[in-house]
């Protein structure tokens, strides 16, 4: 009776393949449209919580230069109530949202897509450890790389639309919105104002796609035995492996994106002279030969992480509710099936 249980089961799940081929099988949910509708509904929730919270907190050390810390959950309410009142927080909420719906919707959305593209078909083993997590290497890598560009309009764009408002009104383009900025430029001063001098957010995008996704995905089959034979919920194991995969997302793309930026832009120059050329590209190699890494990591929780760190995250935490690292499952103990319940005696 287990076994015909047990093949009813088997033959019933969406994800478990009968066959035990052991070999790409396009997942039943599988198509471009589906993927990227998943991918679009996890970034853009990302997107949003993030952008919020970072206008909240960007408005919250605002305040704090002319009041001081609260100290009681009454003054944590009232100092709360005045950040969201501010003038500058209601007005940046608009772009932000703006720049939130183009990052989640179109940028990450593709990410996740792509990634779900394509590794739908590989399987992970029942009831122990996935043998087989390096072949996902190569095509995580190359949508990596096929991915990075994506998101650097949005961010160039951004950048435009509030630098405009610092110069002069003689030298000022005139954008309106964040979106007006993104439409404008490519039409007033080309298409490769957008990627000039973009390695930093290149690294950043391709660093946070590889780590972020094939990190989690691999923990997720690692740290499965803690709800397998522990009997642990996935609840809180979930919590720990969307915790650690940001953090080292945050980690690997950090130096690249961030430090080579400042050493280029704002480090002090002998005699005005850059060490390196004024070239993103030259000071990451300096990084990467260093040899002390520990020194390109100043300021990566509070300049970096309070900004990457929740929207990641979340995108990463409803990707999974979504199914997007749900993979067939083939079971190494019975052999080569027919769809049949009699294989299960062979």
């Amino acid at each position: 009776m287990f076994f015909e249980l047990d093949d009813i089961r088997r033959r019933h799940s969406l994800y478990f393949d009968c066959y035990n081929a052991g070999v790409w099988t396009d997942a039943p949910e599988n198509s471009l449209r589906w993927n990227y509708t998943r991918g679009a509904i996890s970034g853009l929730l990302g997107s949003l919580i993030g952008e919020t919270w970072h206008n909240f907190y960007e408005n919250w050390k605002l305040l704090l230069r002319q009041y001081e810390q609260p100290n009681t959950v009454k003054e944590l309410y009232n100092f709360s109530k005045a950040t969201v009142n501010l003038e500058n927080f209601k007005r940046s909420m608009g772009t932000r949202m703006q720049f939130a719906f183009a990052s989640g919707g179109i940028d990450w959305a593709l990410r996740l897509a792509a990634f779900r593209a394509v590794n739908h078909g590989w399987q992970r083993t029942w009831g122990t450890f996935e043998y087989g997590f390096l072949r996902k290497v190569p095509g995580t890598v190359f949508i990596s790389l096929l991915t990075a560009p994506i998101g650097i309009p949005f961010e160039v764009a951004r950048m435009a639309y509030y630098a405009d408002k610092t110069f002069p009104k003689e030298l000022q383009k005139g954008y309106t919105s964040f979106f007006n900025a993104l439409w404008r430029i490519p039409f007033e001063e080309g298409p490769y104002y957008f990627f000039k001098n973009s390695f930093p957010l290149f690294a950043r995008n391709f660093f946070q796609t590889l780590t972020l996704f094939y990190s989690f995905d691999w923990m997720k089959d690692k740290l499965s035995v803690l709800t397998r034979v522990a009997e642990i919920p996935y609840f809180p194991v979930k919590i720990v492996n969307c915790f650690l995969s940001t953090y080292l997302a945050i980690l690997t793309s950090y130096s690249l994106s961030q430090v080579t930026r400042e050493m280029v832009d704002l480090w002090p120059k002998q005699n005005g002279v850059c060490p390196y050329d004024g070239n993103y590209r030259k000071a990451a190699t300096h990084i990467w030969y260093a040899r002390n890494l520990n020194n390109y990591f100043p300021g990566m929780l509070r300049n970096y992480a309070s900004r990457q760190f929740l929207p990641m995250f979340v995108t990463l935490w409803w990707a999974d509710s979504f199914g997007l690292f749900t993979y067939w499952k083939i079971d190494m103990f019975s052999g080569a099936g027919s769809n049949t319940w009699e294989d299960s005696f062979c």
